[in-house]
């Protein structure tokens, strides 16, 4: 019958009583020395520890890179004449790449996918904050499509520093840590 759920025995069953409650159970610290399964594993040929993750970036670098860039040069760029250009672009584009070279491996996602809104809303805001009364009534729609077209080709710059700075990156860890435990095509369980 359609929309009806098949029950099960298990979901009838109460409170289980006849069992006793087991103890946790504690295990002695590794002594690579002593007796046990953690001292057999530790002096195993090839265990090593696994060492820290290397923190890096972080913190107020990453978003003052990666906002700040492209504001400053939008706000030059409107000093030295009308609208964004040149000097906005190459501040979207080394923040972008400044940002991703900064992050930590968590915050690689963010500023990749990051950088296309960065862009469009420095853009954006910039040419209507010093040129308020050319956007109002329908020509705020005429200056968003023109935002848009005219800071796409800036955002896919952007993206591209960001994943070239990404890609240098992971080829330098991997060049510094060498090419430890390279996938042999089987799991660890055999």
């Amino acid at each position: 019958m359609a929309g009806q759920r098949a029950r099960t025995p298990y979901q009838n069953a109460g409170r289980r009583t006849d069992d006793p409650a087991v103890p946790a159970q504690r295990t002695r610290a590794a002594d690579p020395d002593g007796p046990g399964p953690a001292a057999a594993r530790a002096r195993r040929v090839g265990a090593t520890r696994r060492r820290p993750p290397v923190r890096r970036g972080g913190g107020w670098p990453v978003p003052l890179a990666a906002v700040g860039l492209p504001l400053l040069g939008g706000a030059l760029d409107e000093l030295g004449g009308p609208g964004v250009g040149v000097l906005f672009a190459l501040g979207a584009v080394a923040g972008t790449g400044a940002a991703a070279a900064l992050c930590s491996r968590a915050g690689r996602w963010w500023v990749v996918t990051a950088a296309p809104v960065v862009v469009l809303l420095g853009a954006s805001g910039t040419e209507y904050l010093w040129h308020p009364d050319a956007y109002q009534g329908r020509r705020l729609g005429t200056g968003a499509l023109r935002w848009v077209v005219g800071a796409f080709p800036v955002m896919a710059a952007a993206v591209g520093a960001a994943l070239l700075a990404v890609a240098v990156r992971v080829a330098l860890d991997r060049a510094r840590t060498g090419a430890v435990n390279p996938p042999t095509g089987r799991s660890r369980r055999g």
